[in-house]
């Protein structure tokens, strides 16, 4: 049972890490970039020159599936382990360890109880809502909501989307997975099987916020119940037998912490995912309230770097070739091209600091999707 909680637990790391790379741009330049590149190109190649063309069709056709098309998977995934994880948390925990325990009552039953309906009506309204899909019909709108963000660098006019036929507004992109072009695009989340945009962000980040106070407090009501147990068993003060010296021994935290995960398994595998979990999602919901104060998103966020190295890189390439050039006509062009660099680096339009409270105003007074179909359809009468 203790390897089977472990494998779990790093099933659950290395499968979220793997979804998580799939929201990078496969062309950015950054270090997640470059590691998109290396899981989903690299080591598929290798796997290629192994394996042989026949197995590796197999396996690339799996890998486009699991991670390229909107599949409800990863969906049910989350209502196994979510509802399944509450399951276990409330029958090997709150039902059975809380009782008569000094540190815990059932009154964090109650809240942690309430906290986890919320998370699951957060995840269903995150599904629901859609993210501000672009169609022919609203172009014109998002294209003029955000035309003052077109740079002629990150965001040029007139840029059209091939394959649905628009004009791109500025903040949008076209997504691979969903194949539609999506407003103030921040990211595809497999988790709600679709983009996080414009008109669902709000969604999304109390579907995050929500989770994470979730896992911290089971983490913190682990810590407290597993305190509990140690003080109302004397574990501090009692002896151990070796199964294999049959020594007895005097407690110590590592075996104490041995005794608790071997008598209460699968309440402790809970506890450190909620801590895992916790952890993650904490620093996920925080990165996220941190480019609400910005007034930017994953995607620009990620653009902009791009943008901003390549400048860089270029720039640096450009002196070390100045330095080198002899005739007046070489370090003229080499001139005229650092000015043009420069020219672009003041054009891209720098982040606004606006506040985290602004910013979450601005975010939760976001119309839902609806809501924008009927202003366009009511413009449109009059």
């Amino acid at each position: 049972m203790e390897y089977l909680a472990i494998i779990t637990l790093l099933f659950l790391i290395v499968g979220a890490s793997l979804y998580l790379l799939v929201c990078v741009d496969p062309n950015s330049q950054g270090l997640l970039g470059k590691m998109n590149r290396f899981v989903f190109n690299t080591i598929p190649m290798i796997i290629k020159k192994i394996l042989g063309e026949r197995i590796f069709r197999v396996f690339k056709r799996g890998i486009d599936y699991f991670f390229y098309s909107n599949h409800p998977l990863v969906q049910i995934f989350y209502v196994l382990v979510a509802v399944g994880g509450y399951l276990v948390y409330l029958y090997f925990g709150f039902l059975e360890l809380f009782e008569n325990n000094p540190f815990v009552s059932h009154l964090d039953t109650a809240i942690g109880s309430t906290m986890a309906l919320f998370c699951f009506y957060s995840f269903f309204q995150a599904c629901r809502y859609r993210p501000g899909i672009i169609n022919k019909e609203n172009n014109k709108v998002y294209v003029n909501e955000f035309k003052e963000y077109y740079d002629n660098v990150v965001y040029t006019k007139d840029n059209e989307c091939k394959t649905c036929n628009i004009i791109k507004p500025a903040r949008s992109k076209h997504c691979r997975v969903c194949n539609v072009c999506v407003s103030r695009f921040d990211h595809h989340c497999v988790w709600i099987r679709q983009c996080v945009g414009q008109k669902n962000y709000k969604y999304f980040v109390k579907f995050i916020i929500t989770h994470a106070i979730l896992c911290d407090y089971g983490a913190y009501l682990g810590f407290r119940c597993i305190q509990g147990i140690i003080v109302k068993e004397k574990l501090l003060e009692a002896q151990f037998r070796d199964p294999v010296t049959k020594q007895r021994l005097q407690a110590t935290w590592g075996i104490i912490a041995q005794y608790l995960f071997y008598k209460n398994t699968m309440y402790i595998f809970i506890v450190i995912l909620c801590i895992v979990m916790g952890i993650a999602l904490t620093c996920f919901a925080l990165y996220h309230l941190y480019m609400i104060g910005q007034d930017t998103t994953t995607n620009e966020k990620m653009k902009r770097s791009d943008f901003l190295n390549f400048f860089d890189e270029e720039t640096e390439r450009l002196q070390k070739q100045l330095k080198d050039a002899q005739n007046p006509e070489d370090i003229k062009q080499v001139n005229t091209k650092l000015e043009q660099i420069k020219q672009c680096q003041n054009r891209i339009i720098p982040v606004k600091q606006i506040g985290i409270w602004k910013g979450l105003k601005r975010v939760f007074n976001e119309s839902d999707e609806l809501d924008q179909k009927i202003k366009i359809n009511n413009k449109k009468k009059q």
